[in-house]
């Protein structure tokens, strides 16, 4: 494992790699308060001429054979998109605003291809953040200058900070001073094993995730890159897709709590804290096994209990406990327990439910 501390702006100026957000990791969700802040931290940082600790950043290096192949993030996404999407924005005032040469002037062209674009590939930019696939088009159109998603988080952030550098105050020396003071703690590991504790220490602090973000995360984070997304996009995105809208996961939290509490045998869970350290005790001390089979349960559990929020009048199931006797019997670490893989169930009783009411 590797510590240091740096400039934001070095560590995105460094090598031709790609900063890629793994699929499992949530959204970007930035809003337009925590774009305020930053914008009124850089401009601080550049008037005071003090440095600003934006926070820390925990990545990985993944290899091709033996050659590094691209920058993996494991915390930190947040942070790197935000001032990706300032230098943007900046990138375009300078277009239509261009400095004089000479001393610390700098184009647009330099800000994109030092920080945004490594080059093209049939006239499409290969841009040097890759967001996950939720936001990946949404960054992309951009970079194109295209209409991006308008409730996308990146659309939405991209036109605050443009609107931003409109005013006639707007001083893009002062800002980048500022962006060049934007002091980081960046941590490489080189086990994905090492990356878990890490990542809960250091989100134990600032802002926290969610149930859904943590359980998620541990599921996943300690396997390979192409394990990871394998994962993701055959359980975990379809347990997620299940309770959509559902912002804040609040749905899919609820759902992790229900699971959680039948396997506990009832047991009464409170807080987010006690659900995720009950359902780390669960699995490691409990089940001890592979974590693809409490992926796959989880999302036969979500798709019956998606149905509570769709459907109210389901009163039977809401408890999920009548549920959970209906799985079948799996061995489970020497112990038989009842297993909530029952997608084909859960299909055959909506089918019920839509033959009974019109609303399905």
């Amino acid at each position: 494992m590797k510590v240091m501390q740096k400039n934001m702006l070095e560590f995105m100026d460094e090598g031709d790699m790609r900063f890629v957000i793994p699929a499992y990791q949530r959204l970007y969700s930035w809003n337009e308060t925590q774009c305020e802040e930053l914008w009124l931290d850089i401009l601080r940082a550049a008037r005071g001429k003090r440095n600003h600790f934006l926070g820390t950043v925990l990545y990985n290096v993944v290899y091709e054979g033996e050659v590094p192949d691209h920058i993996e993030i494991i915390d930190g996404q947040q942070r790197l998109t935000s001032v990706s999407l300032i230098i943007l924005a900046l990138a375009r005032h300078l277009e239509s605003h261009p400095q004089p040469s000479g001393g610390d002037a700098i184009d647009a062209a330099t800000l994109v291809s030092r920080y945004l674009v490594l080059g093209d590939v049939d006239e499409r930019p290969i841009t040097k953040l890759l967001p996950s696939h939720y936001d990946a088009g949404s960054y992309d159109a951009a970079i194109r200058r295209e209409t991006g998603n308008p409730v996308s988080s990146i659309t939405k952030n991209l036109a605050f900070f443009q609107e931003k550098m409109a005013g006639d105050d707007f001083d893009h020396g002062q800002l980048l001073e500022g962006l060049r003071r934007l002091t980081t703690i960046f941590v490489e590991v080189d086990d994905y094993r090492d990356a878990q504790p890490i990542f809960e220490s250091v989100n134990s602090k600032g802002v926290p995730l969610n149930v859904a973000d943590m359980v998620r995360n541990y599921l996943l984070l300690t396997e390979s890159h192409d394990e990871q997304t394998r994962l993701f996009e055959e359980y975990w995105k379809v347990s997620q897709e299940m309770f959509a809208p559902d912002p804040g996961s609040l749905k899919l939290n609820t759902g992790i709590k229900s699971w959680l509490a039948i396997r506990l045998k009832g047991a009464r869970i409170q807080s987010a804290e006690q659900t995720y350290a009950s359902f780390k005790k669960y699995v490691e001390d409990v089940y001890q096994g592979d974590k693809e089979p409490i992926l796959r349960e989880l999302r036969g559990f979500c798709l019956m209990w998606a149905e509570n929020y769709r459907y109210h009048g389901v009163k039977k199931y809401r408890s999920g406990s009548d549920w959970a006797k209906l799985g079948a019997p799996a061995l489970t670490s020497g112990y038989k327990l009842k297993k909530a893989d029952n997608e084909e169930y859960a299909r055959e009783f909506r089918e019920k439910l839509r033959n009974a009411d019109s609303r399905w």
